[in-house]
């Protein structure tokens, strides 16, 4: 085995055995206190949604570090230096974009966590496909049947838990079950068209 898969190996196991860890100790609890949650809490996603919810992060711990070692084995300290610094300069340059990127990602997270508080019908939670910014907005594209109102109904908490002034909501044009949030960073000017509209439409700021 090489050392870039010694090093990846061990990064997955590592992520697995604390994964186990966690699994097993939840199990425990449950046994020692006599409770069952499994009747309240709302299912869990499967494996493979697991993995596509953390794929930047899983990425970031496998990919990444066999990549740089990779590349350091095979060109020399060097290049490898070379290389370093002309990521360094890149990511110096372009750092609003990869701020914000990088915000688009830990959004994602902070709406998986506060899903299961909104009591969605079915107590199934919207599943997240993607996120990408859109000038100073961050647009995360859902899909979940019936989620539409709901998520409507509660744009308070959901701008809450994202740390923003205001979340907008809209529906795909075509297809019902597919919702666009989109995650306004700072306050949108008062326009003189929203004054006017009724109470039960939303403002939007993006179309699907």
């Amino acid at each position: 085995m090489t050392p870039g898969l010694a090093i990846v190996a061990t990064l997955v196991a590592g992520i697995a055995a604390g994964r186990f860890s966690r699994h097993l100790g939840g199990l425990l609890r449950r046994r020692l206190t006599g409770r069952n949650t499994h009747m309240t809490s709302t299912p869990r996603p499967s494996f493979p949604a697991r993995l596509y919810h953390w794929r930047w992060e899983i990425l970031a711990v496998t990919l990444l570090p066999y990549v740089l070692v990779t590349f350091a084995l095979w060109a020399g300290a060097l290049w490898t230096s070379v290389l370093l610094a002309a990521v360094l300069g890149v990511a110096v340059l372009r750092r609003r974009q990869l701020r914000t990127r990088i915000q688009a990602i830990r959004l994602q997270h902070r709406l998986r966590a506060v899903f299961p508080l909104l009591r969605l019908p079915g107590r199934r939670c919207p599943a997240i496909l993607w996120s990408r910014p859109r000038g100073e907005d961050i647009v995360v594209s859902l899909y979940g049947r019936e989620a539409f109102e709901d998520l409507h109904r509660q744009r308070t908490v959901l701008a809450r838990a994202c740390s923003v002034p205001d979340v907008y909501v809209d529906r795909h044009p075509r297809f019902a079950s597919l919702v666009t949030l989109t995650i306004s960073p700072t306050e949108a000017p008062r326009e003189l068209g929203r004054a006017v509209l009724p109470s039960n439409v939303v403002p939007l700021r993006a179309h699907s």
